[in-house]
């Protein structure tokens, strides 16, 4: 998962939405009912369902009044006002599945909007095909969408992951930086196995000779970190808590945006007062 400019990407989306579905009309043809899929429960509600929600209630109520800028300006979706149906994300990919079966055959919803789990994301889109029903995909990271698949009903309003991880391999070559060894830490479902799967093949490519030290694949939401630093303490042969500054340095470098640094340095100090 990975947190962008939620407002912005609904605005997107909804642009697709309103040129895709011109014409289009739910069973009251002056309504157009959306359904929007987010985190509204479970650890995810609080840093990604919330803002997502929030940036789309607030893009709606916009389409709604008429107020956004030129040419989307016209209220709602080409003078259809947009009603939401509101979608938990939480529960996992089987149960979204039935939850985007529900939302279409038994809602009667004419589009979905949403989805921040990659995993979701890979899971909905081919019943979205099965079904001949659209779903814009908003958020999601992973690579794998429309590299594996063709969708005819299937969209996206943001860029995938790829690009973070292949730009990171290419910046390291870029600055002359002589890499020996890469180590990892991801989450171990879908984002976090994309993510390392595009970094490692870009190494491969630009830096043939870096060996892969470690990997290290903490659970999703775990919020612990004990395995890895211990790890990493070992390699720089942090002993004492003189050695924090530069524990905490090592962190930062090979784990930087995959790690909350404020709880991984509690772990630190805990770890270094044992020795």
């Amino acid at each position: 998962m990975k947190h962008r400019g939620i407002a912005a990407r609904c605005l997107l989306a909804a642009a697709a939405l309103g040129a895709l579905t011109a014409g289009a009309a739910a069973q009251d043809e002056k309504v157009f009912k959306l359904g929007v899929v987010a985190f509204l429960s479970g650890p995810a509600a609080e840093s990604f369902g919330k803002p997502a929600w929030d940036g789309a209630k607030t893009v709606i109520d916009a389409l709604n009044a008429g107020s956004v800028i030129k040419p989307y300006d016209k209220v709602g979706f080409g003078g259809l006002k947009i009603e939401v149906d509101l979608i938990d994300e939480a529960g996992g990919a089987t149960k979204q599945v039935e939850e985007l079966r529900n939302a279409f055959e038994r809602d009667h919803v004419d589009a979905v909007l949403g989805y921040i789990s990659s995993g979701d994301c890979l899971a909905v889109a081919p019943a979205a095909e099965q079904l001949q029903k659209m779903v814009v995909l908003m958020d999601c990271g992973t690579p794998r969408i429309f590299e594996e698949n063709k969708f005819k009903y299937v969209f996206r309003s943001a860029a995938h992951g790829g690009m973070d991880n292949i730009a990171m391999a290419r910046y390291l070559v870029k600055q002359g930086l002589k890499v020996a060894d890469v180590g990892a830490i991801n989450q171990d479902y879908a984002w976090g196995q994309d993510s390392w799967k595009d970094f490692k093949g870009s190494m491969a490519q630009l830096e043939p000779d870096a060996k892969t030290k470690v990997e290290l694949w903490p659970k999703l939401f775990a919020g612990q970190y004990g395995t890895e630093i211990s790890t990493l303490l070992q390699e720089i042969n942090a002993e004492t808590m003189k050695d924090m500054g530069r524990a905490m340095a090592a962190l930062k470098e090979r784990f930087a945006g995959k790690m909350d640094f404020g709880k991984a340095s509690g772990k630190i100090k805990e770890l270094l007062n044992k020795k």
